[in-house]
């Protein structure tokens, strides 16, 4: 096997193809980072019409500016893991759920399996949420039915998705969305936040709803302060089922080990490797320098969605704070999307008519690009424990989980629940606490089987342990009082 050469006498090493020129220097342009920009703008794009727009004006007419903070807590403890995800998986060659499913203690596969569950539980909620939001909202305009509209969303998206036929759609939804999003940042400055209030918001401390909300919103009120905000995060750039397909993804990138010709060979060789020896990769200087240039990929990759997202986040608070909270409103039930046009109008009359087009087509395209996510996700979580699911590939399973999100969908829409009900427990259970358990196992595999040249550095590793640890307790707490067992 010729990717197997000789770092001692007897020990067989995998060494890295040569990275591009451009990720060999530790000054990375401008051109360079767009260049390597590319499934984190998939994930940016599939979270920006839900947790970013519709949730995030809504925590800032809650709370006002005091949970700010929250955004950069999320931002960077979810940056974090994905950033370690898809590093491992670049220079390894191998998804990290597959090391999982051999290296932890107990029955083979169990914490895979565990994530899968969860992801598969969590895909419908999100799908019909979104559909649900944006069938409100075009009811609103007194254009039909509801329910009618978010069955066809998601429906129509399911076929784009399954017949690769978005095309043009596409280009147009992101140049759309990208106009949307300069709107609302300028919207921010247009309005005359109270920037003190701003400021002190990114430290965390005290929160609660805001006095209006307990006379205006009972319903809001009666849902505990911490669950409120604990939804917004599991929304907020994403969660365990988008993150799992989105490592995944980058396959098709060919990164580092992904990118060598003999990928199959290697893949075959880690599955079969004792669950706790040291992936084989070479210890060499450098073989180690490829290693690093070659993790600035996914870094400069994770970097950009996670930095747009935080800034597009804010602004969205900001102004739900500044805009909505002072005229006592808040996006709930079914206009959880009507309400924010007025952040575009304050920029100019005119661009609140814009906001009907951005707004359709942000969150029509946020329906269709979770369709192959959610797919990548599950090939992931499952091939990792099951040779036939491996045969089949990603595509061999595509039907099994469009059929289980279109059912799954359509009854939760049928079931009259708003976008709020319908997404709240996957937003806990995907977004918060499984991401926490996935940092988690993060850090395990590192430990255990990466060489120690390869592994994390220290910062990098604190942010993950600190990201992880707040996320699952932040998790289990919100689930507790969710489901009523603690106050």
């Amino acid at each position: 096997m010729t990717t197997q050469d000789t770092d001692t006498a007897a020990e067989p090493v995998l060494r890295l193809p040569t990275p591009p020129a451009a990720l060999q220097t530790k000054r990375i342009s401008v051109i360079t980072a767009l260049k390597f920009f590319g499934p984190g703008a998939v994930i940016a794009s599939l979270t920006i019409g839900s947790g970013e727009s519709i949730l995030a004006s809504r925590e800032g007419a809650v709370f006002g500016y005091t949970v700010l903070w929250a955004i950069m807590i999320g931002v960077i403890a979810k940056g974090a893991l994905v950033y370690a995800s898809n590093r491992h998986i670049t220079l390894t060659g191998e998804h990290p759920i597959t090391r999982f499913a051999q290296v932890f203690p107990g029955p083979r596969g169990w914490f895979p399996l565990l994530l899968a569950a969860i992801c598969l539980v969590s895909f419908p909620g999100w799908a019909s949420g979104v559909a649900v939001a944006l069938g409100d909202y075009l009811q609103s305009l007194g254009a039909g039915n509801a329910t009618f509209y978010a069955l066809a969303v998601v429906a129509a998206a399911g076929i784009l998705s399954f017949l690769g036929g978005y095309g043009l759609l596409e280009k147009a939804q992101v140049a759309i969305a990208g106009f949307m999003v300069v709107l609302v940042l300028a919207a921010v400055f247009v309005a005359r936040p109270d920037w003190l209030g701003v400021l002190s918001g990114l430290v965390p401390g005290h929160f609660d709803y805001a006095p209006f909300v307990l006379s205006d919103y009972p319903e809001i009120a009666a849902t505990p302060a911490w669950v409120e905000l604990a939804v917004f995060m599991g929304g907020l750039g994403g969660g365990m089922y988008d993150y799992i397909g989105y490592s995944g993804m980058l396959r098709e990138k060919r990164w580092g080990m992904l990118g060598h010709p003999e990928i199959a060979a290697i893949r075959q060789r880690l599955s079969s490797m004792d669950q706790h020896a040291p992936i084989p990769l070479s210890s060499e200087p450098a073989e180690v320098a490829k290693a690093k240039a070659w993790s600035r990929a996914p870094k400069l990759d994770t970097l950009a969605a996670f930095v747009a997202m935080g800034i597009i986040a804010a602004a969205f608070m900001i102004n739900g704070a500044t805009i909505l909270g002072t005229q006592h409103q808040v996006p709930t039930d079914n206009e959880v999307l009507n309400l924010q046009s007025q952040f575009l109008a304050t920029v100019a009359p005119l661009f609140e008519y814009f906001y009907i087009v951005a707004i359709v087509m942000v969150l029509f395209g946020t329906v269709y690009a979770l369709w192959e996510v959610y797919t990548w996700t599950t090939y992931e979580s499952l091939a990792a424990v099951s040779t036939s699911i491996r045969r089949r590939g990603q595509r061999g399973i595509r039907p099994y989980v469009y059929g289980w999100i279109a059912l799954g969908s359509a009854m939760m829409i049928l079931s009259g629940a708003s976008f709020v009900a319908l997404i709240t427990p996957a937003a806990l259970l995907g977004g918060v606490f499984a991401c926490g358990l996935y940092g988690a196992g993060l850090l395990y595999v590192d430990h255990v089987n990466m060489p120690l040249a390869y592994r994390m550095g220290p910062a990098l590793r604190l942010f993950v342990a600190l990201g992880s640890a707040f996320l699952a307790i932040a998790g289990i707490l919100a689930l507790l009082s969710y489901t009523g067992v603690i106050a």
